[in-house]
């Protein structure tokens, strides 16, 4: 049975290769295109301060820490010579014997237990940078929530504006004569709609803020601005294969492969029978005794040849899991790519076509109502319309930043750009 598993794990191993050996040379171009996706300063900086000093990034790197006290520990020598002192008294006759031995890493424990550690230290290092890059996404993420958010307060502010204005002026015809007493009722109920509107708007910002406050730790006045420049998107083609391989994300999921085959290594030496041997020399009487023994465990009861086994269904494991982690991060790449082009296409159209014509149309429509070229209802459905368009521009941005910040993720600029970024600070 155990042989059949070696088998299986040899076909599976052989057919991952083909990912995992992807050269790396071939997205070292990709690099020099770094530039192109670099965050602006003020953002960089405090997104490398923030990610820093994150509970959650310090607690990976003790982490690593940690794991290079292992590798430290795991290149000792896994045996100390014992020292034995022995005295025996038979009929009047005393035989006193001093004795040294030391057992034998006959099937190089030590070095499998290094190979073990290193791979461990390898994950570790991946779970760190993996943790930065996730951090940094969530900052991303609830920075833009926030500047959102803060969007959508400042014109719900202008529409309760513009409902009081509204009313006021809908009073000053009604008292001339010019609107009905129904007109007068249809803008103070706009006006309290607009009010409804506005609190909601500020509770969605409160809920933004203090996300945003529970990431970093401090509440700011102002907080770093989003990028304003979205540039093209370039796919990967042929070479989306080298850009997940150096994903932080892939690159664990590999070390707990490598982590795997070390623990098989491992288990496979502590199988091999250990020997021990002994030197004594002492005296009885008046005669000298030296002797000299060796001693070796009969793998009689335990062969342990059930947890080389179990070991290596671990890495089967371990190998369809990366796998699988290979075929959804390709997919998150795709995905991330289509809908950052989505929408930047449809911001671009929008800064373009109608977003400087939007605040000349509010204004013509008071004008028009005023000069009695515009009902009442006419006027609350166009300029809620009006309104409304600029929400869903708002709203849009909003996107545009949480797509541009996944599509900065998947690609693994936030990793490769950003991340030097962190390396030059420490």
């Amino acid at each position: 049975m155990i042989k059949r598993v070696f088998i299986k794990s040899g076909l599976l191993f052989a057919s991952l290769s083909l990912c995992a050996g992807v050269s790396h040379s071939a997205g070292v171009n990709k690099l020099e295109r770094c530039s192109t996706y670099t965050f602006n300063k003020t953002l960089s900086e405090w997104l490398v301060a923030n990610v820093t000093q994150h509970p959650t990034v310090l607690a990976a790197k003790a982490a690593v820490e940690a794991s290079e006290f292992q590798q430290l520990a795991a290149a000792k020598a896994l045996y100390n010579p014992e020292l034995a002192l022995a005295t025996e008294s038979v009929d009047e006759v005393t035989t006193t014997s001093l004795g040294i031995s030391q057992t034998i890493d006959w099937g190089d424990r030590r070095g499998a237990n290094i190979k073990f550690a290193s791979a461990q230290l390898r994950g570790k290092q991946s779970q760190l940078s993996l943790s930065q890059q996730q951090l940094s996404l969530s900052l991303l993420t609830a920075l833009s929530k926030q500047h959102t958010s803060q969007a959508l307060i400042a014109l719900a502010t202008q529409r309760s504006e513009l409902m009081q204005r509204f009313v006021n002026l809908a009073r000053q015809r009604f008292s001339h004569g010019d609107l009905t007493r129904v007109e007068v009722d249809l803008a103070k109920l706009s006006y309290a709609q607009a009010r409804f509107s506005q609190t909601s708007a500020q509770a969605d910002f409160m809920r933004a803020q203090q996300q945003l406050i529970a990431l970093t730790g401090v509440a700011l006045d102002d907080w770093p601005l989003m990028p304003t420049n979205y540039p093209e998107p370039v796919a990967a083609g042929a070479d989306k294969e080298a850009w997940v391989q150096r994903l932080a994300t892939m690159q664990l999921a590999l070390a707990t492969i490598e982590s795997a085959q070390a623990l098989i290594k491992q288990r496979q030496a502590q199988a091999v029978v250990q020997p021990t041997l002994a030197l004594h020399a002492g005296k009885e009487e008046s005669d000298h005794i030296v002797g000299l023994t060796l001693s070796l465990p009969l793998p009689l009861r335990n062969d342990f040849s059930a947890e080389v086994g179990a070991a290596n269904a671990v890495l089967i494991q371990a190998k369809r899991e990366a796998h699988a982690q290979f075929r959804e991060l390709s997919s998150r790449y795709e995905i991330s790519l289509g809908s950052y082009r989505l929408s930047r296409d449809a911001w671009l159209f929008w800064q373009q076509f109608a977003a400087d014509s939007l605040a000349e149309h509010i204004r013509l429509l008071e004008r028009l109502w005023q000069a009695g070229e515009l009902s009442s209802s006419d006027y609350v459905i166009q300029l809620g319309q009006a309104l409304q368009t600029k929400a869903s521009a708002i709203q849009q941005r909003g996107k545009l930043w949480l797509d541009w910040a996944q599509w900065q993720h998947a690609s693994g600029h936030i990793e490769q750009c950003l991340l030097k970024d962190i390396e030059g600070a420490k």
